[in-house]
């Protein structure tokens, strides 16, 4: 019987939900525990960096597997050299054109979303305000965070590997063309603006071009919606959690809740998991920053996602029509 197939295909679509949901769970609560642990300790400016890069190295391995064994030193070496760079724009110029360089070609083998996560490292080691730690501490964490996201990630995340389709070589070089110039104008726009978040605006410039005009129009509208729900969420958990007066292990718990949620929506709705992901990064922001942060991080992405959706509709508009071959 028609009906009795589609219970069991039910069934099984409930049970594999269910078995997402609970490995999503454990997965953002051994990713939290560490930083449950370092809160405990005193030590929040670790506690910042070792989630960061604990997350960038699981979401390297879900979208670029194969980027994983440099990833776990790119990522902390990028942030190092990045802080490095501090009042050195030249050199930090050509560091950032090479890294977005390397992301475009890393298109012809669909490796690229992986590799702006290396991108976003550098800018934020780059651009975010100095912490009380030397650098050299800040990067060991880094190292941390990146080793024991990327073997979380190997052993329990296996169902959330993608393979993102390859480039051609003529999507590839329009890549590059768009990639470059707007990603160092973007760096050159924030580092101007001297803002405390001046890292969201190159961060957006990185993350929403595409070698595809229609997946770039689509990204540009999806990151939008996703980052002012994402920032509203982020201001809603900081003023509850105020206004509770809750103790900062419940804060850890709260991030560990949008880890899991954001990790169940990552295949369902783009929008929603970049909410969730907006939410997440607001939320690792020190309390006092996180209201300029989420404002900045809105504005930035409106601000790129006009521009690039602009750019996509135009590119569209030039492609010749399909040549119509039944006749």
């Amino acid at each position: 019987m028609p009906y009795q197939k589609y219970a069991l295909h039910g069934l099984g679509w409930v049970r594999y939900q269910r078995r997402r949901i609970l490995r999503a769970a454990l997965f953002s609560a051994l990713l939290f525990a560490p930083a449950a642990a370092l809160t405990l300790a005193g030590h929040g400016a670790g506690m910042f960096l070792f989630a960061l890069a604990a997350n960038y190295s699981a979401f390297c391995m879900m979208l670029a597997r194969r980027l994983q064994p440099w990833s776990l030193l790119a990522i902390p070496g990028l942030y190092l050299a990045g802080r490095l760079c501090a009042g050195q724009p030249a050199i930090m110029l050509l560091l950032l054109a090479a890294g977005l360089a390397l992301q475009a070609l890393s298109a012809r083998r669909g490796l690229h979303k992986g590799v702006q996560f290396w991108l976003f490292a550098l800018l934020l080691g780059n651009m975010t305000p100095a912490a009380a730690i030397p650098p050299w501490q800040e990067a060991a964490w880094m190292l941390l965070g990146a080793a024991y996201g990327g073997a979380l990630a190997r052993l329990g995340m296996r169902d959330w590997f993608r393979v993102l389709p390859a480039a051609s070589v003529a999507d590839a070089r329009r890549y590059a063309w768009h990639l470059l110039p707007w990603g160092l104008l973007a760096w050159l726009a924030a580092s101007w603006m001297r803002g405390a978040h001046a890292w969201w605006l190159p961060i957006a410039a990185v993350a929403i071009p595409d070698p595809s005009p229609e997946r770039m129009l689509w990204l540009a509208r999806e990151r939008t919606i996703g980052t002012l729900a994402g920032a509203l969420l982020g201001a809603g958990l900081y003023w509850a959690l105020r206004a509770l007066d809750a103790a900062p292990i419940w804060h850890v718990l709260a991030l560990a809740s949008l880890q899991a949620a954001t990790l169940i929506a990552m295949r369902h709705s783009f929008r929603v998991f970049v909410a969730l992901l907006t939410a997440l990064v607001l939320s690792l922001l020190p309390p006092g920053q996180l209201a300029s942060g989420a404002l900045e991080r809105v504005e930035d992405t409106l601000i790129a996602a006009l521009l690039f959706g602009a750019l996509a509709w135009f590119l569209r508009q030039r492609k010749p029509p399909a040549q119509d071959n039944s006749g």
